[in-house]
C-alpha cells in the first residue's frame, strides 16, 4: 500500500540570530556549531524536547512508525531528531526479524531510518533583491556533526530543490513546499511499490515519513497537504509549537474536499516559485494543490500540534504576519517603507 501517513514536527526551542535589515548582515547570538549565523543550536530546553519526541515515537503505541525520515538541512532540526533516529535505529537492530512486519508499535522490515537531508523543507527568508540570505549547510558539512544520521550511504539521496538565497513571498514559500512535498510523497511511493510488488495483500502494511522542519514551512506544508490556503495567511490553522507532531492521513479518494473559504483562485502570480531557485530532482511545476486538492491525492489532518508527550506543553507558537520583506536597504528606493523588524521565528 502507498504512503498514507506523514508526521511533520518542529525544532525544539534554539538560540537565536539578529539582522541588520539595512545591509542584510546576520549576526548569531552565540557562535553557531557549523559557523552559519542563521543556523543555531538547540537550548538545553531544546534538547530535552528533543528527548521527549523521541520517546513519543519510539513508544509502543505510536504507529505506524516511520518508514523513511527527512529533514530540513539546518542544524538544529538534525539535532532535533537525532534521538529519535538512533532510538529508532536501536529498536530495530535490536528487534530484527523478530516482530512481524505491521505489528502495533514495530518498526517496518524495509524502513530506512539514516535521515533523507531535502533543502526544499529548508527555513523560510523573506524576499529581498540586494542581498544574499546565508546558504543552507550542505549534506557533507552535517555528516560530520550527525554521523549516527547521515552516513555515507544516505548522502546518495539528491534533494528535490534548493530555494533561492533572495527570499521568498508567503505564496513562493507555499509553492515551494508544495512542489518538495509532492516529490517526496511520489518517491516513496514508488519505493513502496517496488518493495511491496512480490507480497500479497495481505503483508502490505501502513508506510509513514517523518519531516522535520521549520515553523513557516511547517504552517505552509499543512496547507499544501489538506489543500487549504486561508484568504488571510496569518490565520492560525496548523500549530507549530516547538517539538509539538502534526499527523495527517491519505484520503482515500481522489477527489478534492470541500472547497473551504480562501481556497477558491489560483492565480499566475501564487504558482511562481522565486527567481534563483534551483532544480535539483523537482520537474519546476508547480502541482495545482489549493482549492481543497492537496499533493499527492490530498491529506486530512487528524493531530494538529500534539504536544501531549511534552512536559512543559505547548510552547513558541508561531503564525504568519505579513510578508518579511528585506527591499529596504541601502539600494531600496526611498519611497519604500520600513522594514518589518521581526524578521527572525522563535
Amino acid at each position: 500500500m502507498p504512503l498514507d501517513t506523514i508526521y511533520l514536527t518542529r525544532h525544539g526551542h534554539r538560540l537565536s540570530w539578529t539582522i541588520d535589515f539595512r545591509t542584510g548582515t546576520y549576526r548569531a547570538q552565540f557562535p553557531t556549531p557549523t559557523g552559519n549565523p542563521a543556523d543555531p543550536a538547540l537550548t538545553s530546553h531544546g534538547v530535552r524536547q528533543s528527548h521527549e519526541l523521541a520517546e513519543h515515537i519510539a513508544g509502543p503505541e505510536f504507529h505506524p512508525k516511520p518508514l523513511r525520515i527527512y529533514s530540513s538541512p539546518f542544524y538544529r532540526c538534525l539535532q532535533t531528531i537525532q534521538p529519535s533516529v538512533e532510538e529508532l535505529k536501536r529498536i530495530s537492530a535490536e528487534s530484527g526479524k523478530s516482530q512481524p512486519n505491521g505489528q502495533i508499535g514495530s518498526i517496518d522490515r524495509h524502513a530506512e531510518l539514516d535521515v533523507r537531508i531535502e533543502n526544499g523543507l529548508g527555513e523560510w527568508f523573506g524576499a529581498t533583491d540586494f542581498f544574499d540570505h546565508p546558504p543552507h549547510p550542505n549534506a557533507e558539512i552535517m555528516s560530520t556533526h550527525f554521523p549516527t544520521l547521515l552516513t555515507e550511504a544516505s548522502q546518495t539521496y539528491k534533494p528535490l530543490l534548493i530555494p533561492s538565497r533572495r527570499g521568498e513571498t508567503i505564496a513562493q514559500l507555499h509553492n515551494r513546499v508544495a512542489t518538495t512535498l509532492e516529490g517526496i510523497i511520489a518517491d516513496i511511493d514508488a519505493e513502496v511499490s517496488a518493495l511491496e510488488a512480490e507480497l500479497p495483500p495481505d503483508q502490505r502494511t501502513s508506510k509513514s515519513v517523518l519531516i522535520c522542519a521549520h515553523a513557516a514551512p511547517l504552517i505552509a506544508m499543512g496547507r499544501a497537504l489538506t489543500g487549504h490556503m486561508p484568504h488571510d495567511s496569518s490565520e492560525e490553522d496548523f500549530n507549530v509549537f516547538t517539538a509539538g507532531l502534526s499527523t495527517f492521513k491519505r484520503r482515500r479518494a481522489s477527489t478534492p474536499s470541500a472547497v473551504q473559504s480562501g481556497d477558491q483562485h489560483e492565480s499566475s502570480s501564487e504558482e511562481a516559485l522565486a527567481e534563483g531557485t534551483t532544480f535539483i530532482r523537482a520537474s519546476g511545476s508547480v502541482p495545482q494543490w489549493r482549492n481543497g486538492r492537496g499533493v499527492g491525492g490530498g491529506w486530512d489532518c487528524v493531530a494538529n500540534g500534539d504536544c501531549s508527550f511534552l512536559s512543559g506543553g505547548a510552547e513558541r507558537g508561531w503564525h504568519f504576519d505579513g510578508e518579511e520583506a528585506f527591499n529596504t536597504g541601502p539600494m531600496a528606493p526611498p519611497s519604500e517603507p520600513p522594514a518589518n523588524v521581526a524578521v527572525t521565528k522563535l
